[in-house]
């Protein structure tokens, strides 16, 4: 009987420890499925951060391959702008202008200088020569820009006192 008495009180408490040890568990289950899911979380995050770059490097590479023929095609521009400037062809004029447009479709702009103040990032200085001081008094050869990257700089005569 005693033997009986015993189990029965060893149950009772093994009922009153178990949920507790129930309690424990679901606790640690809790903050695994928090570790799991804050997991998935910086996971997603970093696929994400990942496909941007990606992106990004692929939208460089293809403007970089753009960069190369169009610093081939320039040369190209200034003989025509050349040609334009001593012939006064109604229709170079016209085949310059197109040119112009489609490389503005493809993010090229013609950097402004005279009469602007001589900018080194965007403008190489030739030549000075008496004028107002730093200002841009002529273009020799025009200089772009590749969306915000300048593509060639432009070489100005720059005044000075």
């Amino acid at each position: 009987m005693k033997d009986e008495k015993n189990k029965e009180k060893l149950e009772e408490v093994e009922e009153i420890q178990e949920p507790e040890e129930k309690s424990d568990e679901v606790e640690e289950l809790k903050q695994r499925a928090e570790e799991f899911e804050n997991n998935y979380k910086r996971a997603l995050a970093d696929y994400q951060n990942l496909q941007k770059r990606v992106s990004e490097e692929k939208s460089e590479w293809i403007q970089s391959a753009n960069k190369d023929l169009l610093l081939r095609l320039l040369p190209v521009l200034d003989t025509l702008m050349l040609a334009e400037k001593h012939l006064q062809d109604q229709g170079l004029t016209v085949s310059i202008n197109h040119f112009l447009d489609t490389l503005k479709a493809e993010g090229v702009t013609r950097i402004k200088t005279t009469g602007e103040d001589f900018n080194p990032h965007l403008m190489e200085c030739v030549t000075t020569e008496q004028g107002e001081e730093g200002k841009v008094l002529e273009e020799l050869r025009a200089g772009y820009m590749l969306y915000d990257k300048v593509l060639r700089p432009a070489q100005v005569k720059v005044g000075k006192e």
